[in-house]
């Protein structure tokens, strides 16, 4: 991952907030809140290959990626669920969850630079 390119929108959070400085350090604190909690939970029901456990944190974190257009948290997410359907190694289970790990740590760095 080129950790210069720049993941999150900030433009983009700006325009959907009207550009009103106190909502957007608001969105940036929550974004923090729900990455931090997916990031963790990803992490967690991965490994513990309990897909149902990982369905429902994607589908708490999935409104927020889409609309963020962090589309590559959908595409981890998907494709650990592709690896649990078919039984994949742990140690590919592990790769993708570094991946997974990775991407949220910059998303969490950049939230935290708006904050």
């Amino acid at each position: 991952m080129d950790t210069n390119k720049q993941l999150v929108d900030v433009q983009l959070v700006r325009n959907m907030l009207y550009d009103d400085d106190g909502y957007v350090k608001e969105f940036a604190h929550a974004s923090i809140e729900s990455f931090t909690e997916f990031r963790d939970s990803f992490k967690q029901h991965v490994m513990d290959r309990d897909i149902d456990e990982l369905r429902r944190a994607g589908h708490k974190i999935k409104p927020a990626a889409l609309m963020l257009n962090l589309n590559l948290v959908i595409d981890m997410y998907d494709r650990a669920k592709t690896l649990l359907e078919n039984n994949a190694s742990t140690e590919e289970l592990s790769d993708l969850v570094d991946e997974m790990d990775s991407y949220c740590n910059q998303v969490l760095y950049e939230f935290n630079e708006i904050t």
